[in-house]
């Protein structure tokens, strides 16, 4: 009895020890840890572009499309500064839509789009004037002003937002892909962005930020880019993150206080700058602080819902990482979550010792199981790439130059088995390839070469074998210069010099190696990916690239399973084309 109890006990902690193994070897390493220095997901700091001259009295100045008027000549509706260094000022909260007055009369602290002047700060009131009660009368543009009006009676209390009801529904638009949202960390103004005709479209700006006072808002001037997506049909969900900062996000976790006062702000931002809803983005979590994660996504869920606000929510695919993926209580997220994110990529993170794919079709599809398995699948929205990564593996320990005008020399033939790039028609035309140019030998080299027999090579690629002829081939490319981003780090490859570099690179700069080594471009079936293994003078490059058929691979699963739609990381990344063939004939 004892012999078979310990039997059992052991079977049971093999058993779960293979379970937790498999969950990690179908997600691949475990390399997030490096995210928050990865350049592919780095957030810049958005600039200020309004002026910083003072605007005297209530004289209204138009800039650029901006409405500027004085923070001084504000003071009049109530609108009074909270905090001057964050250019925050007081606002209340008005009766929820759905009738809760949980939250009415709230005092909240908000940043109006605006920088700070001499004597104050000057502030864009064009499209936040609605929800903040501004009356003001437009001059004729000879000799009237364009002026604030006063109120009757100058307001002394702190003054309620105004929720503005849309004039009139969005009419539904017909979509296969349901919600399709694209996350958008630059937050520069796009007038060239096309709408796009699917079901609901989303832009998703990186504006908000989890702090220890509260929520910060990253865009001086985010005024301006709510109008322009707004205009172009996109409902706005901006991104709150807590930039991968365990420390900072337990405190959080630990004050109720702290997160009542953010759920109010996210509240009040939502209906100064009319948000449609919200995308949470909490990253790198202390395990031992997984209910208490849930506890504040319910608690951001009720008020927003309240307000009619979504809410959704980015998790990674399922991992046996405590911090990046086991935090993430899936069933007990979802019920408070009109969607959730899987983010499909990095399947292959930068930091990998090991060169392989961001998102290969049976990790990705792994992914989606492994999410719907606790979550519903009308919920899921899959979060694919619009970046990979550019492999170096160097054998005298030096990266190669950004510009690929000047990478080293080819020294293998291409590869004579499999579809190369270009070969296969889909119903996205190619873009044309550029040619490739062969540099002349001359006879003192061939001499050379002939000294020397060639040698047909067995070469082991993603389960298929090739045979490679190895000849002393020099080729030169001279598509345009690349905009690359090198690793700051590299793994070691071996001893001696021998070193792995990596890079990231997007969607559009990789069409120019796509062109230029289209003959060692070979399309892997069963990644559903095209795969490049470049082998240079100094070296071997490997890319497992992302582009249009990728993409529409991974989006066929969105169908297959039912889910609710897809998401991008991110906008930026994709070449021009990417609007008029791949969104246009796949995500409407």
């Amino acid at each position: 009895m004892k012999y078979n109890h310990v039997m059992r006990t052991s079977c049971l902690a093999a058993l779960i020890c293979l379970s937790l193994s498999a969950v990690s070897l179908a997600n691949g390493p475990v390399t997030d840890s490096a995210k928050a220095s990865d350049p592919a997901f780095s957030v810049p700091v958005v600039s200020n572009p309004i002026p910083n001259e003072a605007i005297k009295d209530l004289e209204i100045v138009e800039d650029q499309g901006r409405w500027l008027v004085s923070d001084k000549a504000l003071e009049q509706y109530g609108i009074r500064e909270a905090d001057h260094a964050k250019g925050t000022y007081w606002f209340r909260l008005p009766k929820a839509r759905n009738g809760s007055t949980a939250w009415q009369n709230e005092n909240v602290q908000l940043t109006l789009p605006g920088r700070a002047v001499s004597g104050g700060r000057t502030i864009n009131i064009r499209h936040v004037r609605r929800p903040l009660g501004i009356s003001y009368v437009l001059g004729n543009g000879t000799t009237e002003k364009n002026e604030l009006l006063p109120p009757s009676q100058p307001v002394h209390t702190v003054p309620e937002l105004r929720e503005v009801q849309d004039a009139a529904p969005a009419a539904v638009k017909e979509g296969k892909m349901g919600t399709v949202l694209f996350w958008d960390p630059v937050m520069k103004e796009d007038a060239n962005l096309p709408s796009l005709q699917t079901h609901q479209p989303v832009m998703s700006p990186c504006a908000f930020r989890l702090t220890e006072s509260g929520i910060e808002l990253r865009n001086p001037d985010f005024d301006m880019l709510a109008s322009t997506y707004t205009s172009k049909g996109y409902a706005m969900w901006p991104l709150l993150d807590n930039n991968f900062n365990p420390k900072l996000t337990h405190q959080i976790l630990s004050n109720s206080r702290l997160q009542d006062t953010m759920v109010r702000q996210l509240v009040g931002y939502a209906l100064l700058y009319d948000f449609k809803g919200y995308n949470i983005d909490f990253e790198n979590i202390n395990y031992s602080d997984k209910d208490a994660l849930t506890a504040f996504v319910a608690k951001i869920s009720q008020a927003c819902h309240a307000y009619g606000i979504k809410l959704s929510m980015d998790v990674t695919p399922l991992s046996d990482s405590p911090n990046w993926s086991l935090v993430y209580d899936r069933a007990a997220l979802a019920p408070h979550l009109d969607y959730l994110m899987v983010m499909a990529y990095d399947q292959f993170g930068r930091s990998s010792a090991k060169a392989g794919p961001v998102a290969s079709y049976p990790w990705v599809e792994r992914a989606v199981q492994n999410t719907i398995d606790l979550v519903p699948p009308s919920k899921v929205l899959l979060g694919m790439p619009l970046y990979m990564r550019l492999w170096y593996e160097s054998s005298d320990g030096r990266d190669l130059p950004k510009d690929i005008r000047d990478w080293p020399a080819v020294v293998g033939a291409p590869p004579m088995k499999g579809v190369k790039y270009g070969e296969a028609k889909t119903e996205a035309a190619e873009t044309p390839a550029l040619p490739m140019l062969v540099q002349v030998v001359t006879a003192e080299q061939e001499n050379a070469r002939r000294a020397k027999q060639p040698v047909i090579m067995p070469v082991e690629l993603d389960g298929e074998t090739y045979k490679r002829r190895v000849l002393p081939r020099h080729i030169k490319t001279a598509p345009k210069k690349l905009t690359t981003t090198p690793s700051t780090s590299s793994a070691h490859k071996g001893s001696g010099k021998s070193k792995l570099f990596v890079r990231t690179l997007t969607m559009a700069d990789s069409e120019d190696i796509l062109k230029a080594y289209k003959d060692y471009v070979v399309w892997n079936d069963d990644l559903q990916l095209y795969y490049l293994e470049l082998p240079l003078t100094t070296g071997t490059v490997k890319i497992w690239f992302e582009d249009e058929k990728s993409l529409k691979a991974k989006a066929g699963l969105v169908q297959a399973y039912g889910l609710g739609g897809a998401a991008f990381w991110r906008k930026g990344f994709e070449p021009l084309h990417f609007w008029q063939r791949f969104a246009k004939h796949e995500l409407t």
